[in-house]
């Protein structure tokens, strides 16, 4: 089975590599290459949202994290039951950013289960897709992955869901006599003390603005020392080309922008992005708000009171499970959404 993805993520870091540069293509790697840019060029029509871009850097990351010797690392720290019963493991996918379930496919089949996908309509294209590769390189598998498009018609074990608050209560309540685990919204954090470096503050941009600011893992929320000067951050941006050619982007920063100056709220701007101050931690797309402290112990304190409303804490030497400045949307194996172990969850 690592065999298994560990030639997926050969085949995905090889298409990263010739993507730039089609005409160096090999003969024996054309019609994979053109079947997942054909792929590609149809999840950009059909969701406006996903960009070539973003589904590039999803394609890159699973080609880094799909390796034989890290897959091997990450999975023998488990007690895995070959001869227990397989189980049946529902995942309902969201689909805020590309393949944001794979790692939860990567976790069941490893577990030994078989799993049964509901995908978003978001983004019901790429993992099919990455799912017949698999079973083509082990056919096997094809007995252990289905998809479905009505879960009440379904026989399952367990269920994994993500999903809003709202929805997350009708899980919650049809899912009640299985083992459930359940992912509600979250946001990530960043804490900065004054004395970041030019990169980092560059490399925080990327941190909010990557896919759009639609994933758990972008900052939403900063908070920094009194008398901060935001355009410290404003200035800083590499990614303005890359996220003003997304119009339903743009669109939000201009509502946002037309909300606040017509109540006349106090903001901090570019011509992409606004910093709002306020006492909360989900803010609206292309808007980060920010909080001023003056205790980082307290700060400290205040956080971990608030620890279910975050997914990362962006900052250096601050906090033990922090996350270094640009990296939040390149979690490792190990890195479980809503730090909650899936595969302890599946045994």
């Amino acid at each position: 089975m690592i065999k298994t993805f560990d030639e997926l993520g050969h085949f995905l870091r090889k298409f990263n590599k010739f993507y730039a540069h089609k005409k160096y293509i090999p003969q024996n790697f054309k019609n994979l290459f053109f079947d997942l840019q054909e792929i590609i060029q149809k999840i950009t029509i059909a969701n406006s949202w996903f960009r070539e871009e973003d589904l590039l850097i999803t394609i890159n990351q699973w080609g880094k994290i799909l390796k034989g010797k890290k897959l091997e690392s990450w999975i023998k720290k488990y007690s895995l039951n070959k001869k227990k019963e397989s189980k049946k493991v529902l995942v309902i996918m969201p689909g805020n950013i590309p393949i944001v379930g794979f790692h939860d496919l990567l976790c069941v089949l490893l577990s030994g289960h078989n799993i049964i996908i509901k995908l978003s309509e978001e983004d019901n294209l790429l993992l099919p897709f990455l799912c017949k590769i698999i079973t083509y390189k082990k056919p096997m598998l094809k007995h252990k992955i289905r998809f479905t498009n009505n879960i009440f018609h379904e026989k399952f074990d367990y269920v994994i869901a993500s999903g809003n608050n709202n929805t997350a209560r009708y899980f919650e309540y049809y899912f009640r006599n299985h083992p459930l685990l359940l992912r509600k919204r979250k946001t990530s954090i960043a804490v900065l003390q004054g004395n970041e470096k030019e990169k980092e503050l560059i490399s925080l941009n990327k941190d909010i603005l990557t896919y759009s600011g639609r994933g758990c893992r972008n900052v939403g929320k900063i908070f920094v020392p009194y008398n901060y000067n935001l355009h410290l951050i404003l200035e800083k941006s590499f990614v303005s080309e890359y996220i003003t050619k997304n119009y339903k982007y743009i669109d939000n920063y201009k509502y946002c922008l037309s909300i606040y100056t017509m109540n006349k709220i106090s903001i901090q701007k570019n011509h992409f992005l606004i910093f709002k101050e306020k006492n909360d931690y989900y803010s609206p797309i292309s808007v980060v708000y920010y909080e001023f402290y003056d205790n980082l112990n307290q700060l400290r304190e205040i956080i971990l009171k608030n620890d279910q409303y975050i997914q990362c804490i962006v900052s250096k030497n601050f906090f033990k499970k922090e996350v270094d400045f640009g990296k939040t949307q390149y979690p490792e194996l190990e890195d479980y959404a809503d730090g909650i172990d899936t595969i302890q969850f599946l045994n």
